[in-house]
């Protein structure tokens, strides 16, 4: 019975986990109407990792930061930086709904990439062909709603290109993570690694020269900062919590993550002012969601943990 229980809870916070990211699309594109990507995004990391580090309270914390400082670091160079500095600027050249949807490629991109770095997560043949499906859901999506030659639909696919690299890059920091000491705490991890992956983002933007825009609605722009931060803080706690803690097998985790672009979608379509549904995205949706189900499923005894470090989020 206890064992039920504690299955049925786990699923829920990875279904929570997974809806609060999905929520994260609007609001990156409510405040990248107000700062240039570098700049906002260093100020929603660095103040998400500071929550988890002011409400996590474990002794010895600050002996593991400046054992694995540069562990942190270089997690944050990879998972904050390099991967955010990439997406965010990803979603002022496409929809919301459109970056969910491509968003729903990391479970396959990390996969392949475990597939050659990491011992345990070599890909059978119906895994490659459900990446072969991910990718063909992709390319729909690419040209849903737009001519080929149409400034629109040129804009829209530079920032899926960008935003397939964007997964690329986090899913080297997803071996990265996978490789860290098993002596590093998971949240002083996500923490460090958030603010310092922030302050890098920070830097950026001043050599760039980025700064706010005009005239900030205060009340729209706090509010989505503040869920922003939220989104980071609590969604990565609650997966490495599942993960280090509850001791979840991944591959069984991954598989609620399909609900992350159809839901960023739906809300999209629901929320945001002239993001409408199409025929094609809702098919690259389909097919893309299909696909990790499909690389996920068990073919007959259940699957152990598969060794890797899941794809990246929003």
């Amino acid at each position: 019975m206890k064992s039920a229980v504690k299955s049925a809870s786990s699923k829920a916070l990875a279904v929570f986990a997974c809806f609060l990211w999905a929520t994260a699309f609007m609001g990156v594109k409510i405040g990248l109407e107000s700062m240039p990507p570098f700049l906002f995004a260093g100020i929603r990391f660095f103040l998400a990792g500071a929550v988890v580090a002011l409400l996590y309270r474990k002794k010895g914390k600050g002996q593991q930061f400046r054992q694995y400082w540069k562990q942190m670091l270089v997690t944050g160079f990879f998972q904050t930086f390099g991967l955010y500095s990439l997406f965010f600027y990803s979603l002022t050249l496409m929809r919301a709904s459109t970056g969910a949807i491509v968003n729903g490629l990391g479970p396959l991109i990390v996969a392949l990439t475990a597939h050659f770095t990491l011992a345990g997560s070599r890909l059978n043949k119906r895994q490659f062909f459900s990446l072969v499906l991910g990718a063909a859901g992709g390319i729909l999506v690419s040209f849903a709603g737009h001519t080929a030659g149409s400034e629109a639909g040129a804009s829209e696919l530079k920032g899926i290109v960008l935003m397939l690299t964007a997964l690329i890059v986090g899913a080297a920091a997803s071996v990265i993570v996978a490789k860290s000491p098993d002596g590093l705490d998971p949240f002083l991890l996500n923490s460090g690694q958030l603010m310092g992956g922030g302050i890098l983002l920070l830097a950026a933007a001043a050599l760039t020269g980025q700064r706010s825009y005009g005239d900030i609605p205060v009340l729209e722009f706090t509010a989505a900062l503040s869920w922003l931060v939220f989104v980071s803080a609590a969604g990565f706690s609650i997966w490495y919590y599942l993960l280090k803690i509850r001791k979840e097998p991944l591959s069984e985790l991954a598989v609620w993550r399909f609900l992350i672009p159809l839901a960023g979608a739906v809300l999209s379509w629901i929320l945001m002012k002239d993001d409408n549904p199409e025929a094609l995205s809702v098919a690259g949706m389909a097919l893309t969601a299909f696909s990790i189900y499909l690389f996920y499923k068990s073919p007959g005894k259940r699957r152990g943990r598969s060794g890797y470090s899941d794809s990246t989020t929003t």
